[in-house]
């Protein structure tokens, strides 16, 4: 499962770590397996500064066989706290106890309490430039479809909000997320259809926080298979210990391709498998990417039951570009720098989408140009 999903697979009993006798009560174990897990498994403490030996020892001495659930969970997320990483989450069923914040996070922050008024003046903004409604594709989640297309003449724009259709290709099985991923790709292939003949793309996934499927995607714009980056997994006996780093390659998708070029809008909210979409694109010579940075969350999620009933994921791997530039917590850099700020909204402005429209039509004039 990529991304925002949950395999929950069971973690069987670690022996407990040399600080301490063996754990015999359901809370005292729930503790070590939860500490273990992200000795042995997670990916950053080097890159995150967190000693994770001295939090077993502030914080192990405060569990007791008495120690009750929800303080339990507090204990949790007080440790975790430090390392700011999205991909860590702790919850019982389908109830998130808690979720970790990246330090990157100033688009989702900036404009939170605004979002409708925000794509309202996106919206605008396009159909001033002569785009029309804008057509809504898929289910709904939390008031979203996954998709939205336009067109404006040979200018193509294509709103992906999410990388699942539905919400348990996200957080449920194997076969939902397989299942998922064939009907987003079955809704990728009906927008691409809708802008047929455009010339030039418009790919906006500003606030795309992931799913699965980025590379999948991707493929819809290649027209020749190519190295996009390269995952290592984190493995027991160290914190530097890794697997050799595997290569990720995007394929040619069959069904439509776009090969005209695109503008790909990107912000600090764009995560997880819309960062592999975006990785993938930037190997792409057609594609400029333009606004702010990508989140800098790229690990699939390592999940983990624990004996008391809780559901644990964290961030088991590590990405690096084809050259070998690490992107946790640094993000996938634009080609054109361009943020959204509350001033510019206030102005009904979208400054990352106005320069975008700029280089669209650039580029549609240089095919439309007779000495082309």
């Amino acid at each position: 499962m990529k991304r925002i999903g949950f395999l929950f697979c069971l973690l069987f009993p670690f022996a407990a770590p040399a600080q301490t006798a063996a754990a015999s009560s359901l809370p005292e174990q729930s503790f070590e397996q939860f500490w273990q897990a992200f000795r042995d498994h997670y990916a950053f403490f080097p890159l995150k500064q967190v000693d994770w030996d001295a939090t077993y020892r502030a914080y192990r001495p405060r569990i007791t066989a008495q120690t009750p659930q929800d303080s339990l969970v507090q204990v949790f997320g007080r440790m975790v706290a430090p390392l700011h990483d999205g991909h860590i989450t702790i919850s019982q069923g389908e109830t998130i106890l808690f979720k970790g914040e990246s330090h990157r996070n100033s688009f989702k922050q900036t404009f939170k309490a605004v979002q409708p008024e925000f794509w309202r003046v996106a919206t605008q903004q396009l159909q001033a430039a002569g785009f029309g409604p804008l057509k809504g594709t898929g289910p709904n989640f939390k008031g979203k479809q996954p998709l939205y297309v336009s067109r404006s003449g040979n200018l193509g724009y294509l709103h992906l909000t999410r990388n699942f259709a539905d919400i348990s290709g996200a957080i449920g099985t194997d076969a939902q997320e397989k299942k998922d991923q064939q009907k987003l790709e079955k809704l990728f292939l009906q927008a691409l259809k809708q802008l047929s003949g455009c010339q030039v793309l418009l790919l906006d996934i500003r606030d795309d926080g992931g799913g699965h499927s980025g590379v999948e995607l991707a493929g819809h714009f290649a027209t020749e298979r190519v190295l996009t980056s390269y995952k290592a997994l984190r493995q027991p006996g160290g914190y530097d210990r890794f697997t050799e780093p595997q290569p990720v390659y995007m394929t040619p998708a069959t069904g439509p391709r776009f090969a005209g070029p695109v503008i790909l809008l990107t912000s600090d909210q764009t995560a997880s498998a819309a960062e592999d979409l975006t990785i993938a694109l930037n190997t792409l010579p057609q594609v400029t990417q333009i606004g702010t940075a990508t989140k800098g969350m790229l690990s699939d999620m390592y999940s983990v039951h624990l004996p008391n009933g809780l559901d644990v994921t964290l961030s088991h791997q590590r990405y690096t570009t084809p050259a070998g530039q690490p992107l946790e917590d640094v993000g996938v850099q634009p080609d054109v720098a361009v943020e959204n700020t509350l001033p510019a909204l206030q102005q009904q402005r979208d400054p990352v989408l106005e320069k975008a429209l700029e280089l669209a039509r650039t580029e549609a004039a240089k095919r439309t140009s007779p000495n082309k």
